[in-house]
């Protein structure tokens, strides 16, 4: 998936040697691919795993054991032998994604640094201890630039006395060639026997965490039946709630109308998106959520919680459709709504994609984050 382009420009930028720092995940990925193809010189240092990704080749990759809770003794001399790589690398400035503690050793060390959040780690912040409330705080205030993928972020961040001016809203945004109702989902209905009449539900979040929630939609499912019988629900994503999901599903009786399909491919899921007739995400807590993007790229009809990050992308009755997060009663209804109107279902979907299309091209995001690069 990298393969080597070099840009049509020349800069001194092209030379600068960048650090990244984050958990290995497709979100990290991605930001590590472009920039790797518009020529910067990279390294990436990790100590999470939080979702399968491939591995980023032709550059430094610093793995150091994982860090939780349960091991803190882990902490110090993970501290010190990131400080370590990061005196041989000398890199430019460094780009810290999600880690405070990280993010203080690189102020102590001097290197410039952007911080770079993806959502549960601020919207979570007046839950924290004082400390790691402090620490946060810190950090964000020490970073050269901040950037966040959805105002809300912002919003907190500017609560909490960061200057706003330092703070850009660059969502973690889609490829639309890639992500398009153009892309041809027969094959994966016919994989998953789903019938043609039928209409097809998915959800893509993960069964990892619980804040995803994936349980609400197990239990809309009955409800939803009640009412038509000819609907079938895909729920794509592995973890350890995999097992139990599926129990529910077989305690509900309704196993029969689920399809968990694991782990997909991550240029596979527009076909299994375009494959579905209405996209559901059902988490707790989220800010600029990429799955959504996906769906809604994909043109599909949304169905989502009534949260601030999603409230950014979905305007209920206009281009998709809100529930109160835990509701299944609600959200089986606006399921149902969407099934029963193909029309209304068309025009969530066609709007939705021109949104996207606006302002969460990938591209465009990239653009975006390689000015904040350039303003250091």
């Amino acid at each position: 998936m990298f393969a080597w382009t070099q840009s049509t420009w020349e800069s001194d930028l092209l030379k600068k040697r960048i650090c990244y720092i984050s958990p290995w995940s497709i979100h990290s990925y991605r930001w590590l691919e472009a920039f790797y193809q518009k020529g910067y010189d990279l390294s990436f240092i990790t100590d999470t795993s939080a979702w399968i990704a491939p591995r980023p080749p032709e550059m430094p990759v610093h793995i150091f054991p994982t860090l939780d809770k349960y091991n803190l003794e882990r902490l110090a001399p993970n501290m010190f032998g990131v400080t370590k790589v990061l005196r041989k690398t000398q890199p430019d400035f460094v780009h810290v994604h999600v880690y405070p503690h990280y993010g203080l050793l690189v102020m102590l060390n001097r290197f410039p640094f952007v911080l770079t959040s993806w959502g549960l780690e601020v919207l979570l912040l007046s839950r924290l201890s004082f400390l790691r409330r402090a620490l946060s705080k810190t950090v964000a205030r020490h970073a050269r630039r901040i950037t966040v993928d959805a105002q809300c972020l912002k919003d907190i961040w500017v609560s909490l006395g960061v200057p706003g001016d330092k703070i850009d809203v660059i969502p973690f945004g889609v490829d639309a060639d890639v992500f398009s109702p153009e892309v041809d989902g027969r094959g994966v209905r016919k994989k998953l026997n789903i019938e043609e009449d039928d209409i097809s539900v998915i959800s893509t979040r993960p069964l990892y965490n619980h804040h995803y929630n994936v349980e609400c939609l197990i239990r809309a499912i009955p409800l939803v039946l009640r009412r038509h019988k000819n609907v079938t629900f895909v729920v794509k994503g592995v973890g350890p709630l995999e097992d139990y999901l599926k129990s529910l599903a077989q305690e509900l009786h309704v196993y029969e109308h689920v399809r968990f399909v694991g782990l997909v491919p991550y240029r596979e899921i527009a076909r299994y998106l375009v494959a579905s007739d209405i996209y559901v995400s059902t988490s707790y807590f989220d800010s600029t959520s990429v799955s959504l993007l996906e769906a809604m790229a994909c043109g599909r009809p949304v169905v989502t919680t009534d949260i601030a990050g999603n409230r950014e992308w979905i305007t209920d009755g206009v281009n998709g459709l809100l529930y109160p997060a835990e509701d299944h009663n609600v959200l089986a209804d606006r399921i149902v709504q969407l099934i029963e109107d193909e029309s209304l279902r068309r025009q969530f979907g066609e709007r939705s994609r021109r949104i996207v299309l606006e302002r969460g091209v990938w591209e465009k995001c990239v653009s975006k984050m390689e000015a904040v690069y350039q303003s250091i």
